[in-house]
């Protein structure tokens, strides 16, 4: 059954119940380092790499850590931040929201979170889909996702994107396994999320309905 669109309330509810409290622990770290503005970099870099974002490569560090040349974590933060301001009002709820500017600030994020990684066999030694919108989910707090992992593309019953133009295509296809959900439930994803993550933005609440379980 690809994606959420033939699930009830009840069963949707049950996927959330059974997200992986692993990476809900890892979620609510996050975001209390990202509104602190504490220590952002490093906690970036330890979630990811506990979510293996990039592998079988090797993940860009801190420079604190000395492991390599630049660019570290904290300059690809930075680079990313103005496109990061350009979807805080993004909702892949509404079909609308996916739109050419929004296009343009995911080809530039692609562009600069594929130096997430920075050596190995694959891919010339560059991050994929998965770390890239890893990061991206993270660093828009859950706007922009789900974070095309296998477990993600599995259900989706798609290839894991491949350039950013795909990855648009793909966010487009889940905004509307979302938008005929809700009208088949007559609800919106936020009110048919149990209580405890109803507060969350659409991107994350998705991520973990398809995500892996505990």
């Amino acid at each position: 059954m690809p994606g959420i669109a033939n699930l009830t309330i009840e069963q949707f509810q049950d996927k959330i119940d059974h997200f992986d409290q692993a990476y809900v622990r890892d979620w609510n770290a996050w975001c209390q380092a990202l509104r602190a503005k504490q220590n952002v970099a490093s906690k970036f870099g330890e979630i990811l790499r506990r979510w293996q974002a990039c592998r079988p490569n090797r993940m860009r560090r801190t420079q604190q850590e000395e492991q390599h040349d630049p660019p570290f974590l904290e300059n690809l933060i930075v680079q990313s931040t103005q496109y990061i301001q350009a979807l805080q009002n993004f909702d892949i709820r509404r079909q609308a929201a996916l739109n050419g500017e929004v296009c343009l600030a995911l080809e530039q994020l692609w562009n600069i979170f594929q130096n997430l990684s920075y050596y190995g066999r694959v891919r010339n030694g560059l991050a994929g889909v998965v770390g890239i919108s890893k990061a991206v989910l993270l660093l828009t707090e859950g706007r922009v996702g789900p974070a095309f992992d296998s477990n993600v593309s599995g259900h989706l019953q798609i290839r894991k994107p491949l350039n950013a133009q795909q990855w648009f295509e793909s966010l487009q296809k889940v905004s509307k396994d979302i938008l005929t959900f809700e009208a088949a439930n007559q609800c919106t994803l936020q009110t048919a999320t149990p209580q405890a993550f109803a507060c969350l933005h659409s991107g994350r609440i998705y991520d973990m309905a398809l995500g892996p379980r505990g």
